[in-house]
C-alpha cells in the first residue's frame, strides 16, 4: 500500500510550475524540483509521475489558475470598450511586472513549435483568448461602441497578435513602447 503524501500536491504543483516557468522544461533539472518542492525523488515521482508529466500538469495548472480567470471579464454579457481598455492596460502592465512573460508562449518558443502536448495546451489559450475578445468586441458593436463593418474575428485576431507582441516587448524591458502600442491599439479600437 503507497504512504499518504504528507505534503498539499497543490502547493507542489504550483511550486514546479513557477520553477518550470523562469527556467524552461530542458534548464529544470530533477534536482532542482526536489529542491524548490522540498520533496525526495521518489515521492516526486510518486505524486507527478516524470517530468515531462509534472510540466504538463504544471502548464494545466498555469491555464486553469492564472491565464483563464483573468478572462472573465470579457465574456461579460454588458462587457463593451471599457471592458476591453481594463484588460489590455491590465495586460500591458503586467508584462512591466512579470519578466517570465507567458508560461504557455515560453512552453512554445523553446519546443519549437513541435511539442504536441505543448501545442495543444497552445491551442487552448488562444482559442479561449480569442473567443473571450471576440465576444467583448461583438458586445461592443452592439452597443455602437465598435463598427459594425469590421469582423470581430478578425479585429480579435489583431488584439492577440498585438499582445503577444507586448509580451516579448516585455521581456525585452521595452516599456514605453509597450505603453505606446497599448495606448495606438485602444485608440484604434475606440475609433473603429
Amino acid at each position: 500500500m503507497a504512504r499518504k503524501a504528507n505534503f498539499c500536491k497543490q502547493e507542489k504543483l504550483e511550486q514546479a510550475m513557477a520553477l518550470f516557468w523562469s527556467k524552461g522544461f530542458a534548464n529544470t533539472s530533477i534536482n532542482d524540483l526536489t529542491e524548490t518542492l522540498a520533496i525526495n525523488r521518489f515521492s516526486l515521482y510518486n505524486t507527478f509521475g516524470d517530468k515531462e508529466t509534472l510540466y504538463y500538469q504544471a502548464l494545466d495548472n498555469y491555464l486553469s489558475s492564472i491565464s483563464f480567470p483573468k478572462l472573465e471579464p470579457l465574456r461579460a454579457r454588458d462587457a463593451g470598450i471599457d471592458t476591453l481598455e481594463t484588460f489590455l492596460v491590465g495586460f500591458a502592465e503586467k508584462q512591466k511586472e512579470n519578466t517570465c512573460g507567458c508560461f504557455i508562449q515560453n512552453a512554445v518558443v523553446e519546443h519549437a513549435g513541435e511539442n504536441q502536448e505543448v501545442l495543444k495546451r497552445s491551442d487552448a489559450l488562444f482559442n479561449t483568448l480569442q473567443t473571450a475578445i471576440v465576444e467583448a468586441i461583438k458586445s461592443a458593436q452592439h452597443q455602437s461602441q465598435i463598427s459594425l463593418k469590421l469582423d470581430a474575428e478578425s479585429l480579435g485576431q489583431f488584439v492577440i497578435c498585438q499582445m503577444q507582441g507586448m509580451r516579448v516587448l516585455g521581456k525585452a524591458k521595452r516599456y514605453q513602447e509597450i505603453d505606446t502600442a497599448t495606448q495606438v491599439l485602444l485608440q484604434y479600437l475606440k475609433s473603429a
